[in-house]
């Protein structure tokens, strides 16, 4: 297995696990769709992706980060806002080597550090960040505007 950077001749490749993906969150499969916005991602330099690919070229999983940044540190922070394993592939590593790829990039590009988000109820999610260093943020409070 290896861990590559897509870019906009590679992102393709991503499409049925990024589909799959918003499957798991309830969402109707379009997998059009979903490489059209990945592609438009890579285009305008939105977002990075790294997937994880096996021998054969099969993607067993991606992660996509977005930047932002901090008007107080005065630096790049990262959201790690997509993470995904085919289910075929889980238990073997590749969430975690995705997650190097993340922090990697991360220290590449002077990020202050990486944010996400996951589900109150996902344990085993939950489970792998901590594991990785990711520390669940007590002393802010986060909110959303449905536009």
């Amino acid at each position: 297995m290896e861990i590559l950077q897509a870019d906009t001749q590679t992102i393709h490749k991503v499409a049925n696990c990024f589909d799959l993906y918003r499957q798991f969150y309830g969402q109707e499969s379009d997998r059009k769709a979903c490489e059209a916005f990945l592609s438009e991602r890579q285009e305008n330099s939105q977002s990075v992706v790294f997937y994880a690919q096996n021998n054969n070229g099969d993607v067993l999983g991606f992660t996509q980060l977005y930047p932002t940044f901090s008007s107080v540190s005065l630096r790049r922070d990262l959201i790690l806002n997509d993470l995904y394993v085919h289910e075929k592939a889980r238990g073997q590593g590749v969430a975690r080597k995705l997650l190097t790829a993340a922090r990697d990039h991360g220290k590449k590009v002077n990020s202050k550090g990486i944010l996400l988000e996951t589900d109150i109820l996902n344990a085993k999610a939950q489970a792998l960040y901590e594991s990785f260093g990711f520390e669940r943020e007590t002393d802010h409070y986060f909110y959303y505007l449905t536009i």
